[in-house]
């Protein structure tokens, strides 16, 4: 939701007054966070050959906590058959398929048919049952007239997959794929490397026979007629979620924006030298975020991390950055799971506050 940018670059030292010491010190990190760097990688390596000893079909019956049902307007979708709280794992799915998405070619249309080949071979090597249940996933982008209207691999996996975090591929998992979208979720789902699965996490409390819906994007915080020129785009369907609906007539739309422009402030601020406005402007954000219904996990990571650059570069206040922390801690593990690396790094923050 936050701009790439670091906004706390003007609190960094130079490093011209690290004496020999720090400077040892920072040796000794760098070498423990490259065999941190290296352990996971390896761990990943091994998560990942052994899902891809496992023929993925869509995860239902017998002990899942949800069932597939058919919504007259959404289509199919996914409802919860058992209660779960805030943080409570739903979900826990390898990838049927693995696409690279990126290719070394000379021209972008040499790309295409490279990555295009790729889907189409990757589709091949899957078993029957498998191809079966892809292609009964939906398909926004089919070619009416190259195709007549029928749904090829290549139309189901870029309607439904999503690229596996910092990896080069794109992932398609037949059980995530069926949850819809809805600008104010009930549940998120995340690519845990570590795993090397996709993982969804209620992010609040959500009933029996509650459908589960996750996010399409976008990323920033837009009013319902961005919002929905942005689903309408890249998915094919205009939003009829309940934080549309509602449009403005709660103040909606104009606490997103407004959300938009606090964020900017945030960014602005804490460059200026203005941590004080700055951290005003971040519980601004987070106040807005929970009147909008959408101030838990992913939706408040980025900003209570904010808060906790700022207290500590642009304050110079310990306790208060540690209650940030602690906050984003609970974010990240009500989001992404306890044990996940990001909580791990947090933790480990803490633990040195």
């Amino acid at each position: 939701m936050l701009h790439n940018e670091d906004p706390f670059a003007c609190f960094d030292s130079d490093g011209s007054d690290v004496d020999d010491d720090d400077h040892v010190a920072a040796v000794e990190e760098n070498d423990s966070s490259s065999r941190t760097s290296v352990r996971r990688l390896v761990e990943a390596a091994n998560a990942r050959q052994k899902n891809a000893a496992i023929e993925h079909l869509p995860l239902l019956g017998g002990s899942s906590g949800f069932e597939v049902f058919d919504d007259p307007i959404s289509g199919k979708g996914l409802r919860a058959l058992r209660k779960y709280a805030c943080g409570d794992e739903i979900i826990r799915e390898g990838a049927a398929m693995r696409v690279r998405n990126q290719h070394a070619a000379s021209s972008a249309e040499d790309a295409k048919v490279m990555y295009e080949r790729a889907v189409q071979a990757c589709f091949d090597a899957l078993s029957p049952a498998t191809q079966r249940a892809v292609m009964d996933l939906s398909s926004c982008e089919q070619s009416l007239d190259a195709n007549g209207g029928i749904a090829t691999p290549l139309s189901v996996i870029e309607t439904n997959s999503f690229r596996l975090g910092e990896e080069i591929e794109g992932g398609l998992f037949l059980t995530v794929a069926r949850i819809n979208h809805s600008c104010r979720p009930n549940c998120n789902h995340i690519w845990r490397p570590d795993l090397q699965a996709t993982v969804v996490f209620a992010t609040k409390t959500i009933e029996i026979g509650e459908e589960l819906c996750t996010t399409y994007g976008p990323s920033e915080c837009l009013n319902t007629a961005g919002r929905r020129a942005h689903l309408r785009k890249g998915f094919s369907f205009d939003c009829m979620c309940q934080m549309c609906l509602e449009g403005n007539m709660k103040g909606g739309d104009d606490r997103m924006l407004e959300l938009n422009s606090l964020q900017e402030d945030i960014s602005l601020l804490a460059r200026t030298g203005n941590p004080k406005e700055a951290m005003h402007s971040v519980e601004q954000c987070l106040k807005f975020l929970d009147q909008q219904g959408i101030g838990t996990g992913v939706f408040v990571k980025p900003i209570l991390h904010y808060g906790y650059q700022i207290s500590l570069t642009g304050l110079d206040d310990k306790e208060l950055a540690r209650s940030y922390l602690a906050r984003e801690l609970i974010a990240v593990n009500d989001s992404e799971g306890v044990g996940c690396y990001k909580s791990i790094d947090i933790q480990l923050m803490l633990d040195d506050l």
